[in-house]
């Protein structure tokens, strides 16, 4: 048997057609933008300080690290509201607008 009829007898067929050149980005955002990445900064960092906390045995530290991580939120929230995010001030997607290469 080759292997041509045995890859058509399991059901698997190649096309010819190529997909359409659509930036996956601008289709579905994928969260890339300021406001993002500072959230993913700083609770990374409150994440540090909680790991510190674990192994050198400190309640204060943990507290602090707990609270760094919670002020991930407000910092990625707060910029996201401030136009950095994902949508601009005015609500629409930001990377619909960009030009495609």
């Amino acid at each position: 048997m080759s292997t041509e009829s045995n890859h058509q007898s399991h059901g698997h067929h190649s096309t010819s057609a190529a997909a359409p050149a659509t930036d996956i980005v601008d289709e579905h955002g994928h969260g890339h933008s300021v406001a993002a990445w500072a959230g993913v900064a700083v609770c990374l960092v409150g994440f540090l300080i909680l790991s510190l906390a674990i192994v050198f045995p400190s309640l204060t530290w943990g507290i602090i690290g707990g609270v760094v991580i919670l002020a991930s939120l407000v910092v990625a929230g707060g910029l996201a509201k401030a136009g950095y995010g994902v949508k601009g001030p005015d609500g629409k997607p930001v990377g619909l607008g960009r030009p495609k290469r």
